[in-house]
């Protein structure tokens, strides 16, 4: 009986030794740091509690149009929201407010629609006003509504 214990103990410290406390082991192994990498090159913003929120990826075309992806947790896979468009408040250097709007993406090849996308774009070229301030003052992904998601562009395109 004793060793069935044992056994019993082992085994629930092994299932605690995995998930997150995994996670904080790898994070501590690269000096400290963890990071997601954009998968198209863009500039990450965190929504919701790291782990078990979302991710904005957010890419300025070159030819001056917004594409915001939405992503999971870890910026690994996309997530598809009923959201026809998302509207971006850009506060620009002269601190004007302007609002863009980002239309859903159709894509017939992932069977993605408008109101089921995980692609939006801008439907106007925002590139004057790099470098900006902006929030999204609503967006609801999942069951999750999220206010006043706030991040930043520089004068480089891909952030």
């Amino acid at each position: 009986m004793n060793l069935d214990r044992i056994l019993l103990l082992l085994l629930a410290i092994g299932f605690l030794g995995c998930g997150e406390n995994q996670h904080n082991q790898n994070q501590s192994a690269h000096d400290g740091l963890h990071q997601h990498t954009a998968p198209h090159g863009g500039k990450l913003v965190e929504v919701g509690p790291h782990g078990s929120g979302f991710n904005l990826e957010l890419v300025l075309e070159p030819e001056g149009i917004l594409r915001i992806f939405i992503l999971d947790a870890h910026a690994e896979n996309f997530v598809r929201i009923a959201e026809e468009s998302i509207v971006v408040e850009i506060l620009d250097r002269n601190h004007s407010t302007t609002k863009i709007i980002c239309q859903a993406v159709e894509d017939p090849g992932t069977g993605e629609t408008v109101g089921n996308s995980s692609l939006f774009s801008s439907t106007r070229v925002i590139t004057n006003f790099k470098p900006f301030s902006a929030k999204i003052a609503k967006l609801a992904i999942k069951e999750q509504v999220y206010n006043n998601i706030s991040f930043e562009l520089s004068l480089n395109s891909k952030n």
